[in-house]
């Protein structure tokens, strides 16, 4: 008998309306971008906006949805009054969500008036309007900022195989510590959410790039889709729906169009528009000294790797997630990361060449660099008059003479989930950058100096966001913070005395990550074995050692995760792997280059948050030297 035939599944299609009129199209099977859901329209949800739509009394006109987030969405709008391009965060219209939306507006005042003059405020976004926007049924908080480009996490998307290159990564570590010094010196607040979502990367003449990026991007795309009935907000309460005859007639369900995100994208400098400008001389004015190349690969299996037991049960390797956000931003970015930046690195954000156009300087181009480095020197008086005064130029190139031979992509902790079987048979070899020896040249005056040779870009300027969650150091808002990868021990435990240097742990992971293009904790429940915060707890002490029982105890969580003498209750089994191994190891440093990332790695790491570093004393560390180094502006 032949077997029957299998059945099929009816194709889907939906109506969607595109610059170029309505048309009918079929629904793929996963959803090529990851919008806001339609039952948030509801009442108390998101205000529905479309293109050409004006704010403030016809201020402010919608050019495209640039994103959006759980408590808002967020558009690139025009603003008349000041001729220029800003990003409008529409936020939702429930009591909550408004009552926070004014508190962050607070906050936002506050940090743009405590001191303007201070090297990290140009490393906290821009806050330039708020109001109210009236509704037909409910009334919107708006809030406007300054517009950016992507977020981290997409440049590390682009940089997953090997990670961001090493100076990138350094120059990106001292503005983020930059802009917490203006936070926690200037301002007494604490961030409370700092991730790679929330970290965007400025535009340089923004107006011009998003004139550009308008010619020549797509038109903004929606689609139609109808808006489920919100949910009964009592335990039980069923509305009966109304017979459709003609006494009672069916009410039509309702339809709004949801627009396609369209984050700016970063700029993409080529050197013909740089007046020849290839390479660019970098400097600091921190004292700074290491430089490292990337390194070569030698095969480590990570897959491959013993895990955790839990009271004499082996527990299967668990695979990567997202994590879980506190302040209920979990599988979206928050508000303000929406403002610049589709989730994840999306499709929508074009790749650019950062990174690809970064390689190792050949001896043919050393004579014409090292002449850029003498005609620097001899002009650095009039390139600060003439470059930004806002801008601290620094960065530094990692290329890399060797290939990877394995390619590790983004997935769990990086301890005993990750560590190879042998440790003791892996190896771990270097390429240092070659140095260039200066070449003398004749004597010029300024002026000549000044008409050959451009002043350098800076390479990139990231700013910090979404300040939604930020809370006063000594007065909380809430005991509940952070995004799961990037949390503090002492907020895992539940404690009430964190302050500032909250903030300090997650530049640390952050840092890890954009060097690895992996989490530096990434725990994982068990069932009923364990769960996140006993892993997270776990990972911590195979990181870092055991820390002392006062640390451990006190907390709200304390005696759940800790017996009396400071053991973990459900986790017995551990392989402990420290920071210097791992990055030799697993990652392959040299350890004279491991060796110095933990020097500026592990006094943010403490977990006694009493002992832990502040961004004061880490923004001047050694390891973020990146002065005489060059690097490709072509970004």
């Amino acid at each position: 008998m032949a077997p029957l035939k299998q059945l099929q599944p009816c194709a889907k299609f939906q109506y969607v309306v595109t610059s170029a009129g309505p048309k009918i199209v079929p629904v793929p099977d996963v959803e090529s971008k990851d919008e806001e859901s339609p039952a948030d329209y509801n009442s108390g949800g998101y205000l529905q906006v479309k293109i050409k739509d004006t704010f403030k009394e016809g201020r402010y006109i919608v050019v495209r949805k640039l994103g959006w987030g759980h408590f808002s969405t967020v558009w690139l709008v025009k603003d008349l009054h000041e001729n220029r391009h800003s990003a409008l965060k529409v936020v939702k219209s429930a009591g909550r969500y408004a009552e926070t939306a004014r508190d962050e507006i607070k906050l936002l005042r506050q940090v743009a008036s405590a001191n303007p003059v201070h090297p990290g405020r140009e490393h906290v976004v821009s806050f330039l309007d708020s109001f109210q926007h009236c509704a037909l049924e409910d009334i919107h908080v708006c809030i406007v900022f300054e517009p950016l480009g992507e977020n981290l996490l997409a440049l590390i998307e682009r940089h997953k195989k090997k990670g961001v290159p090493r100076g990138l990564v350094k120059v990106i570590a001292k503005q983020v510590l930059l802009g917490l010094m203006y936070l926690h010196d200037e301002c007494d607040l604490v961030h409370t959410d700092i991730k790679p979502e929330n970290i965007m990367i400025s535009i340089p003449d923004v107006e011009s790039h998003i004139q550009q990026e308008l010619t020549t991007s797509q038109s903004p795309t929606c689609r139609k889709v109808g808006v489920p009935p919100a949910k009964a907000t009592r335990s039980g309460m069923a509305i009966p729906k109304r017979p459709n005859n003609l006494d009672y007639p069916y009410r039509q369900q309702r339809h709004v169009q949801i627009f396609d995100s369209q984050p700016l994208s970063s700029p993409s400098q080529s050197p013909k528009t740089r007046s020849g400008l290839v390479m660019s001389r970098i400097s600091s004015g921190a004292s700074l000294n290491e430089v490292s190349g990337s390194t070569k690969s030698t095969g480590i299996d990570v897959n491959k790797a013993p895990v955790k037991k839990a009271s004499e049960a082996s527990v299967a390797e668990s695979t990567s997630s997202n994590g879980s956000s506190s302040s209920g931003s979990s599988g979206t970015s928050s508000p303000n990361s929406a403002m610049v930046s589709s989730l994840g690195g999306s499709s929508s954000t074009p790749p650019t060449s950062l990174g690809s156009a970064m390689s190792l300087m050949t001896l043919a181009d050393s004579e014409c660099l090292s002449r850029r480095s003498t005609l620097d020197s001899q002009i650095s008086s009039s390139s600060k008059q003439s470059s930004s005064p806002t801008v601290s130029p620094a960065t530094a190139s990692v290329p890399s003479s060797t290939t990877s031979s394995s390619t590790t992509t983004p997935g769990p902790s990086l301890l005993s989930q990750t560590a190879p079987r042998n440790l003791s048979a892996t190896s771990a070899t270097t390429q240092p950058i070659q140095s260039v020896s200066p070449i003398p040249i004749p004597s010029q005056t300024p002026e000549e100096l000044l008409v050959e040779e451009p002043v350098p870009l800076p390479p990139i300027m990231v700013k910090i966001a979404d300040l939604g969650n930020a809370t006063p150091s000594k007065r909380h808002y809430t005991e509940d913070i952070q995004t799961r990868q990037y949390r503090c021990p002492e907020a895992i435990l539940g404690k009430s005395d964190w302050g500032c240097t909250a903030d300090i742990w997650s530049v640390a992971c952050v840092i890890f990550e954009l060097l690895t293009a992996e989490y530096l904790f990434d725990p994982q429940g068990q069932g009923e074995l364990f769960t996140k915060d006993d892993d997270h707890m776990a990972q911590v002490i195979e990181l870092l050692g055991d820390f002392a029982l006062d640390v451990k105890m006190g907390g709200r969580f304390s005696r759940e995760l800790f017996d009396s003498t400071g053991a973990l209750r459900y986790i017995k089994t551990m392989k402990p792997w420290p920071l210097k191994n791992v990055m030799m190891e697993k990652y392959t440093f040299a350890e004279e280059d491991a060796q110095a990332l933990c020097d500026f790695l592990l006094p943010m790491l403490t977990v006694d948050h009493r002992e832990r570093a502040s961004a004061h004393k880490m923004a001047n560390h050694p390891w973020l030297d990146v002065s005489g180094l060059y690097i490709d502006n072509d970004f």
